[in-house]
């Protein structure tokens, strides 16, 4: 009940404000900024709902049109490479610099129909190759891994190559973000040079000397289908701030249109500008 409260009172006050709502965790009330009242306003534009969730290790935000998705679980979708990936490299399953071999069976995309390394198939989102990968961790291992670190609710079911995209592995919004927090500041349970192995390869692009690293996920094969933009900012000083963009999706949406969606919240916030 207090939730639905705290949520209620975000409708009204985004009634008058003709946005919606931010709420700060840490402080226990709705905090509001001119800018930071535009978010809704992109997610409605895009007829869409959902929720942008911010945590630099103190705060954790959340600013949206459905404030309520920062709490409910959903599929990680290939966000869950990145866990993937730890659990890999951490168990000697893989290197950083081995190729998978496409055996020239057509895949969903073109783009996926190649050779890739780890780093080229989380940029290319190549669901195979994590696939491949998951089978090699096997499922008793993957099960141990997943519950060690606390991943979302730690359900990976009987069938190790596809939990994360139909389930039962979930993760909330605010899950997800101090995930991404930790493995930026290498806190998680692995060793440090296999969490910068992973970084490395969620790297995306630099503006002035902040530098922005991110993994998409769409789920596609539940109902509704599910996006997700998960990542950090890390500013020219050290300071980290995590991000997950959870939304509702559906078939036929621009692939690019998470990304753009992140790239527009965080200029609004004040984390990562556009040049002008």
């Amino acid at each position: 009940m207090k939730f639905k409260m705290k949520g209620l009172f975000c409708v009204i006050l985004s009634s008058l404000a003709f946005s919606g709502c931010v709420y700060d965790s840490k402080l226990q009330r709705p905090v509001i900024s001119e800018r930071e009242t535009e978010i809704p306003l992109l997610f409605n534009q895009a007829q869409t709902q959902a929720v942008f969730v911010t945590y630099d290790g103190i705060h954790l935000k959340s600013y949206g049109n459905d404030l309520s998705r920062a709490k409910t679980e959903y599929i990680p979708a290939s966000t869950f490479k990145m866990l993937n990936a730890l659990i890999g490299l951490q168990n000697a399953k893989a290197t950083n610099t081995e190729v998978f071999h496409w055996n020239g069976e057509k895949r969903a995309f073109s783009a996926w129909e190649k050779d890739m390394t780890l780093a080229e198939a989380m940029q290319a989102s190549a669901v195979p190759v994590y696939q491949e990968l998951a089978r090699r961790i096997g499922l008793e291992l993957m099960r141990e891994e997943v519950k060690r670190v606390g991943f979302g609710n730690a359900e990976i079911g009987q069938q190790v190559d596809n939990f994360w995209l139909v389930g039962p592995l979930k993760i909330s919004p605010e899950q997800e973000v101090k995930f991404a927090y930790q493995l930026a500041m290498k806190q998680l349970p692995f060793d440090r040079n296999v969490q910068q192995q992973v970084k490395d390869m969620l790297y995306i692009e630099r503006r002035g000397d902040s530098k922005l690293y991110a993994k998409s996920g769409w789920g596609m094969d539940v109902e509704p289908q599910v996006g997700w933009y998960t990542g950090w900012v890390e500013q020219p000083n050290g300071k980290v701030t995590a991000f997950a963009l959870n939304m509702k999706m559906q078939a036929g949406d621009d692939p690019a249109e998470r990304k753009q969606l992140t790239l527009s919240i965080l200029d609004k916030l004040g984390l990562f500008f556009y040049l002008r």
